[in-house]
């Protein structure tokens, strides 16, 4: 668990900052060709006023052909550029990759049309919302000044995610992957053990039945000392405490005994 909470937190940290540079870069698109669109208007206010359509359907017309001939950026990357008119936002152009394409009409206090909304009051910044399909997206917005147009770049949250989506399934199972190879490894390790330790016990356990079996009461005959146990049957003293403990005997004779056997003998030799 500790791996896989160290891996998260790696991964989390990853994708703020993933989220960070994101921003960073989208800001860079929106903010470049916000200053393109004004270049080419202001030039064709200058030098383009007998336009058929006036200077800036010029400029609308050059900015079209620009994206007509522009791949786009990411894989799911959008740019649109919008305007407000009377209480919607009409969009002017709408460019996903290939695709260059006339969006709908929205109204312009929806929540789709908050990064346009944004841009359309003079402000420049990044957010994540929904955008006209109901997607979350990450969008940079910006200002395009003199024409009273609002430009946005935006990516698809999932194409934000993915990457990290699949990086988190690759170390949660590397993670897991590594938790039951430590288990067995432990468990290998540990089994001896647990078995030696087992195995101590049990002999120390029988080692201490056989001290409370001496230490108890002993029956023991008054005449020729044998001993009775736990069977019933009678053994010699020496039988009894040899099979239950680990003495050994060496026979030899007393004092008192070699008076009593060999009273005569012994104190002839003296």
């Amino acid at each position: 668990m500790i791996v896989l909470a160290i891996e998260s937190i790696a991964i989390g940290i990853l994708y703020l900052t993933a989220i960070n540079e994101q921003k960073k870069n989208l800001r860079h698109i929106v903010t470049s060709r916000a200053r393109l669109i004004e270049a080419v208007s202001r030039f064709d206010f200058n030098h383009n006023r007998s336009y058929s359509g006036g200077p800036i359907e010029a400029t609308l017309c050059k900015i079209m052909d620009a994206h007509f001939h522009y791949a786009g950026f990411g894989g799911t990357g959008e740019f649109t550029v919008a305007q407000k008119q009377g209480d919607n936002l009409v969009y002017i152009l709408g460019h996903r990759l290939d695709d260059v394409y006339q969006l709908k009409p929205v109204p312009f206090d929806s929540e789709s049309a908050r990064p346009s909304r944004l841009a359309l009051s003079g402000q420049s910044g990044t957010l994540v919302g929904l955008d006209y399909r109901g997607i979350p997206v990450l969008a940079a917005y910006e200002p395009v000044k003199g024409l009273n147009w609002g430009i946005v770049a935006k990516l698809d949250m999932s194409e934000v995610r993915a990457p990290f989506m699949k990086a988190a399934a690759i170390s949660g199972f590397l993670g897991i992957f590594a938790i039951i190879a430590g288990a067995i490894i432990f468990i290998n390790l540990t089994n001896p053990l647990i078995d030696n330790l087992n195995k101590t016990v049990a002999e120390l356990e029988d080692a201490l039945a056989n001290v409370n079996q001496l230490s108890g009461l002993l029956p023991i005959c008054a005449s020729c000392k044998k001993i009775r146990d736990d069977k019933g049957y009678w053994t010699q003293i020496e039988s009894y405490i040899k099979d239950h403990s680990e003495a050994e005997f060496s026979h030899s004779i007393c004092p008192d005994c070699v008076k009593k056997l060999y009273g005569n003998l012994s104190r002839k030799k003296s």
